[in-house]
């Protein structure tokens, strides 16, 4: 279904949490995030049987599995966003613009990450995260994402203000082919901008290099 931005939506916060749930609760990075079903991953669940891969040892699923309630949140954001994705995707924008204005308001971080689990599930939702960020241009949005075929398949214009990070699914392999990457460093020497989490606490401190469409690759530290 089409994109109409002229449809307007008038939400309350428990309003729009029933369409789609953000959260400003990860104390270890800036603004707010959007988690999804890691156990819903395309190319993720291939990559997770994989030995080597950046997906073997995937925290989000092990989070999954210690906790029965993040576990139904989460499974339950997955499904709602990809049902109201494909009925109703105004309405899903509209959800996610509210909650990501309201927290910014709130926290005083304009910064958004989309899936700290999970990853994207389709060319429409993609489009639907950029329509997002249209509306929400004073904050910086980070997509990191293995979906490469859904991310090269998308023809719509980028917003500015989305930086898509294609992340390479191996450990200590190269970038893969993008404007902006990441990649997991264990024995190999690390390309680009190191994170510097695992100095300070596992946190971004002041460190906003994600979000930094400057910033070639991020490459991250196994652990």
């Amino acid at each position: 279904m089409p994109l109409d931005s002229t449809r307007p939506y008038a939400l309350t916060l428990k309003a729009a949490k029933e369409s789609v749930s953000l959260t400003d609760r990860n104390s270890k990075m800036p603004g707010s995030a959007f988690s999804s079903d890691s156990f819903a991953c395309k190319v993720g669940s291939k990559l997770a049987e994989v030995k080597g891969s950046i997906c073997e040892s995937c925290y989000a699923r092990r989070i999954q599995k210690m906790r029965p309630s993040v576990n139904k949140g989460w499974v339950a954001n997955y499904e709602k966003s990809v049902n109201l994705i494909a009925t109703n995707p105004d309405k899903w924008v509209a959800a996610c613009v509210f909650q990501i204005n309201r927290f910014a308001q709130k926290t005083g971080e304009k910064y958004h990450r989309w899936f700290d689990s999970g990853d994207l599930d389709s060319i429409e939702q993609l489009a639907a995260i950029c329509k997002v960020a249209e509306e929400t241009p004073d904050i910086a949005h980070w997509l990191p994402t293995r979906e490469l075929a859904i991310v090269r398949a998308y023809k719509g214009a980028i917003p500015s203000n989305l930086v898509i990070r294609l992340s390479a699914p191996m450990v200590d392999m190269r970038p893969v082919k993008g404007a902006n990457t990441s990649t997991v460093h264990k024995d190999s020497t690390p390309v680009g901008h190191v994170c510097p989490a695992p100095t300070q606490g596992n946190n971004c401190g002041s460190c906003r290099a994600c979000w930094t469409p400057s910033v070639a690759n991020v490459s991250y530290k196994k652990h």
